[in-house]
């Protein structure tokens, strides 16, 4: 008998990839020097986005990592799952940087700017890789890192403790910032998953019991968790962002890093759990509803990912980069490239061989 497909992820990656839209229209709508000064980074509607945004994609991927490891019963299957999720997310970071790359050869070539050699060309392009898309990158490494330590190492939680502690001091180059930031979401909703649909009765399969029940029964457990993230939020400052404040604590005041750190990821959970709750909540008010277009946006939420952000850069600041900042029309530009994402994705996705390169 075919089991009925949850909807929940897709609403909520399709909620999470319209903000991420959201916030590269932020970043790149404003005009030329609200982006080039970097502007975005003290604007408090992109501090509200990317408090929560990545953290909520990073915790519904590591909670459905665990069904996949699961299933890998023999050392064939584990090696044929980690070629798959890591060819899912290595393609489009392949491929999109070569266009990417290939696209400023031509121009720079054309214009005089630099002469591209074959060797240039290929260096250029292994850097760009290695950098491009830190987003795809981060699940690469989280999946690998989860992968490792429930095949080799039993998901020893003592180690995965120690993982935790070396973030603290592993330098920040080449987006390791950003990966260390995600890694935590990722194991925390992997573990969750495994323990929560564990035959053997655990803390956190109670813990998890008790807070749904409550939250069924009671109804204000949504309420307790606004709460709490707003009161969070209000002492957000531009150093929360990864971007800005980086994540190892030994090339700052540590105090004051270790604060940031620990800070940044609980309002990540907390900010993740509120949306979560939200939506089930909606989902129950609205029985039957199929929410066609979050869901349409989750399922094709990494290309959207990718077409959207070369959109803002390539074609949308030809227009906007004159312009002054404006929020309405941040949100027609949101509207206007997400909708246009979402259908080149889909139709990209139809195509057998081409939809790799979204993920498919």
């Amino acid at each position: 008998m075919k089991t009925k497909r949850d909807i929940l992820p897709d609403i909520l990656r399709g909620f999470a990839i319209i903000m991420v839209v959201l916030g590269h229209c932020i970043q790149e709508g404003n005009g030329a020097d609200f982006s080039n000064n970097m502007l975005y980074f003290d604007d408090r509607f992109y501090w509200f986005i990317y408090s929560f945004h990545m953290p909520l994609f990073a915790l519904i991927a590591g909670y459905y990592a665990y069904p996949s490891i699961k299933k890998a019963t023999d050392r064939k299957a584990r090696w044929s799952l980690l070629l798959r999720r890591v060819s899912t997310y290595f393609i489009p970071i392949f491929v999109w940087t070569l266009f990417e790359v290939s696209r400023e050869a031509i121009i720079n070539t054309r214009l005089g700017y630099i002469t591209y050699t074959p060797a240039f060309f290929l260096t250029t392009l292994i850097q760009r890789v290695l950098t491009n898309h830190w987003f795809l990158w981060s699940m690469i490494i989280s999946f690998i890192v989860v992968w490792l330590m429930h095949f080799y190492l039993k998901d020893n939680m003592i180690i995965y403790c120690l993982i935790y502690l070396s973030l603290f001091f592993i330098p920040d180059a080449y987006n390791l910032h950003a990966y260390k930031f995600l890694l935590p979401f990722y194991v925390v909703a992997y573990y969750v998953n495994q323990y929560y649909h564990s035959d053997r009765p655990n803390m956190v399969k109670s813990i998890a019991t008790k807070c749904l029940n409550f939250y069924q029964k009671k109804g204000i457990l949504l309420t307790v968790v606004f709460i709490i993230f707003a009161s969070l939020f209000l002492i957000y400052r531009r150093e929360a962002l990864i971007y800005v404040g980086g994540y190892r604590i030994t090339k700052n005041i540590w105090w004051q890093m270790l604060f940031i750190d620990i800070y940044r990821t609980i309002i990540g959970f907390v900010g993740s759990v509120f949306w979560i709750l939200f939506f089930m909540k909606l989902k129950d008010m609205l029985k039957g509803y199929k929410f066609p277009i979050l869901t349409a946006f989750g399922q094709y939420s990494l290309g959207v990912y990718l077409i959207s952000g070369y959109s803002t850069i390539l074609i949308m600041r030809r227009f906007t980069d004159p312009l002054s900042y404006s929020i309405p029309r941040v949100l027609l530009e949101t509207l206007i490239i997400s909708a246009v994402s979402l259908g080149l994705s889909m139709l990209i996705g139809r195509v057998p061989y081409l939809k790799k390169i979204i993920g498919k």
